[in-house]
């Protein structure tokens, strides 16, 4: 892990270049750029932490850039811009992603330059956990937090448009480090999957669920509660007994939700679907997560046992930059959610009028940082509280 993240940004406007390397090396980056083409051509020739391009490039375009870039660093982590319409913007990100690349973003210009700061921000990659502690430990230490259940749950809540209220929340496991900087479970996760640890740290967020579950007065009340799957999870076929033979110690599986991420290959999986059906018949929910970031056809929706799809945040997020065509397409998400009885939850939700677009479109739930952050079980009682207070319905 590098002591210092490298930055590339590929634009042909100086004044970009210049203005992004500002913001980017006051969060500790280091920075090359690139406007020319005889510049792109060194620039890319080394490995960098993250790159911005451009798609309108001048002399060549974006895509062409991609390309070279992709047979140089295959992987590599990947923000889009461009002043072209969404369209192209929406194209251009799925050729990425089917070329590998982990795309973080994609923005249309003017870009926005607080959502810009804090997508570097999150994603410079992280300083050692421990000052002295060299990143060869890194595995070592994130084993270790597994093995002596060094990890607690967090909790963000869900609010029911219909009836205006806190009805469910989804658990987020975080390793709990003692005089540690936090590490990212973008981090830490792959570790435990590389490592063939998945089962064990599903044991962890079905003890530790169960547990606040079953001790918490806020969370108790609550109807639903959604977890996080591994798509590794699904290749366990034992996993529907242990989910209820887990769970049910807290609450009955109706009351419990098992995400997946739409961007997970499940169909490559012989036993998947084997055991999400098993889960249905058992009772538990079965969201889609990140729904809008993947490639799913209707006849794949159709065939998985669903209850529910998570529209990502780009719906939301993307929405006062482009807003009839993002208005558009979250109520294409609603329309087809509607056609296979699906329910629709809003992600990402952090203004009023982005929780109010939410409502207005039909969208059943809403998730984010303006309704409430995630929180440790002990807190969410206060933040429910909090929640009812600012969102009582006036009175004569």
């Amino acid at each position: 892990m590098t002591s210092t993240p490298t930055l590339l940004i590929i634009d042909d406007d100086r004044a970009i270049c210049a203005m992004l390397t500002e913001i980017a090396r006051n969060l500790g980056y280091r920075v090359d750029s690139a406007s020319t083409a005889a510049e792109i051509d060194v620039a890319i020739g080394r490995p960098h932490d993250l790159v911005m391009l451009d798609l309108s490039l001048g002399d060549t375009d974006g895509m062409v850039v991609m390309r070279s870039l992709a047979a140089q660093h295959p992987g590599a982590r990947l923000v889009l811009l461009t002043g072209a319409d969404v369209s192209v913007l929406s194209g251009a990100r799925r050729v990425a992603e089917m070329s590998g690349f982990r795309v973080l973003g994609a923005f249309a210009k003017p870009a926005p330059i607080v959502e810009l700061e804090a997508l570097l921000r999150d994603e410079a990659p992280l300083p050692d956990p421990t000052p002295d502690a060299p990143s060869a430990n890194l595995r070592a230490i994130v084993l270790d937090a597994l093995d002596h259940g060094k990890m607690f749950m967090l909790y963000q809540p869900i609010v029911d448009f219909a009836e205006r209220r806190i009805s469910g929340a989804e658990a987020l496991v975080r390793l709990d480090l003692d005089g540690s900087q936090a590490i990212s479970p973008a981090v830490w996760v792959p570790i435990i999957e590389e490592a063939g640890r998945t089962r064990d740290l599903l044991d962890v967020v079905f003890r530790c669920t169960t547990h606040d579950r079953a001790h918490v007065p806020a969370l108790q009340a609550l109807e639903n509660i959604s977890l996080n799957l591994s798509l590794l999870d699904l290749a366990d076929l034992q996993l529907p007994e242990h989910a209820e033979m887990a769970l049910h110690q807290a609450s009955p599986p109706g009351s419990w939700t098992l995400e997946l991420t739409e961007t997970a290959e499940i169909s490559t999986l012989h036993d998947a679907l084997d055991v999400l059906v098993r889960l249905r018949l058992k009772g538990f929910r079965i969201a889609m997560d990140d729904f809008g970031t993947g490639a799913s056809t209707l006849d794949r929706l159709k065939e998985l046992p669903l209850t529910s799809l998570k529209a990502d945040r780009r719906f939301i997020r993307t929405v006062f930059h482009d807003s009839e065509h993002s208005v558009s397409m979250l109520k294409a998400a609603v329309e087809l959610g509607a056609a296979l009885g699906l329910k629709v939850v809003a992600e990402g939700i952090e203004t009023a009028d982005e929780l109010e677009l939410a409502r207005s479109v039909g969208c059943d739930y809403g998730q984010g940082y303006f309704i409430g952050k995630p929180v440790r079980a002990e807190a969410f009682g206060v933040l429910v509280a909090s929640w009812l207070l600012q969102n009582e319905p006036a009175t004569d």
